[in-house]
This record gives C-alpha cells, structure tokens and sequence, in this order.
C-alpha cells in the first residue's frame, strides 16, 4: 500500500503551475497565503520538501484515536499512538510522526494520525496556538519547531485559501486502478467496504 501511495503524485495544483511560471495560477489571495507559509506562519519549517513533506519526525501532541467518542478502535496502548516510538521503541521517538505531504488536503475529511481535526480551519489553529491536547504527551516532549505564532484572521484565511485551492490537484482521480490483480476491492476490502463499493 505505501508503495502504491508512494506513486500519486500530484503536478498539477495551481501552486506547481505558478511555479512553471503561470503567474494566473493563483488568486492574489492565495499567493499571499504561499507567503505566509514560507514565512510569517513557519509552515516551511516542517514541510519544506517538493511534497512539502519531509523526512523530519515531530510530537505535536494531538489527541489519539481511542480519545474520540466516535472512535473506531478504543485501544490506548495500541502502538500506532506512540508514532516513530511504536516502532524503534525508543523514548525519544514517541509520540513522534512523520511530517506528511500535504497536496490535496482539501479532500480529506479529517486531519492528524488521531483524526482529531476536521478541517483545515482546525489545523491551522492548532498548529498557531501550539499547545498540545494530547495528557499523554508532556511539554517537554513537543517538538521544538512548533512555536505560538500571531495571524491575522485575514493572514489565516489566505494561508487556508493557499493549503485549499493551490495545493489542489483536481485530477488525482487518474491514479484509480480500474481493478487490482487480486481482484479484491479496491481501495479498500474489509465487509463494510465491499459491502459500500457494492463488491462482495
């Protein structure tokens, strides 16, 4: 799965065509949230490779799944709370997750490894105000890239108008495989999905 995930890529958001040189790309108001991402709002501090990803682990100190009333599995010792930790087993890596790629944003419903926000409204305010939800992660394990900052609500619309729109790629729809060689459901074949996809 991470292998086919690994092959989406996207080329074709407003943000990749104005940096191909189309200046029209983006509204005036998305180009001034770009600048606040690269700047004021120390977003490229994090994701600042050309997913605007990178390689760096961090502790933001959001809530785990089992900590949702909705949630799905209501485990607190499962180890996928505990990030890089619940692999390496090591003190200094838990609660730590890889910075994601952050293209087509807009179409997910929730946010964070916990799903603890849903919008992007959500993560932007996390994010500024910088204090962890999270009881099980202390201060001192929070990552030291993630400062209180001051926006403007103006400076965080154009920031939300920048990660919505220009980051979109509209047609990510072309990675869909028309069927999988093991014939199973696609993208996803527990019972509830085969039985959604209408292919059980």
């Amino acid at each position: 799965m991470s292998a086919y995930l690994r092959s989406i890529i996207s080329y074709d958001a407003p943000f990749q065509h104005w940096l191909k040189g189309n200046d029209d790309a983006m509204t005036n108001d998305e180009k001034k949230g770009a600048l606040l991402f690269f700047g004021k709002a120390k977003c490229a501090s994090c994701h600042y490779n050309q997913n605007l990803g990178s390689n760096e682990f961090h502790a933001l100190g959001v809530n785990d799944m089992d900590q949702h009333i909705d949630a799905l599995d209501k485990n607190p010792n499962d180890r996928r709370n505990y990030g890089r930790g619940g692999f390496t087993m090591k003190e200094e890596d838990m609660y730590k997750f890889k910075v994601p790629g952050i293209y087509n944003m807009k179409d997910t419903p929730f946010y964070f490894h916990g799903s603890s926000k849903t919008s992007l409204k959500d993560v932007v305010e996390y994010k500024l105000n910088a204090e962890p939800e999270n009881i099980r992660v202390s201060k001192n394990k929070m990552s030291y890239k993630l400062v209180k900052t001051t926006l403007t609500d103006t400076e965080k619309d154009q920031l939300i108008s920048f990660l919505e729109n220009a980051l979109r790629d509209p047609n990510l729809e072309r990675y869909k495989p028309d069927f999988v060689g093991s014939g199973l459901c696609y993208p996803n074949n527990d019972v509830v999905s085969q039985i959604d996809l209408g292919c059980n």
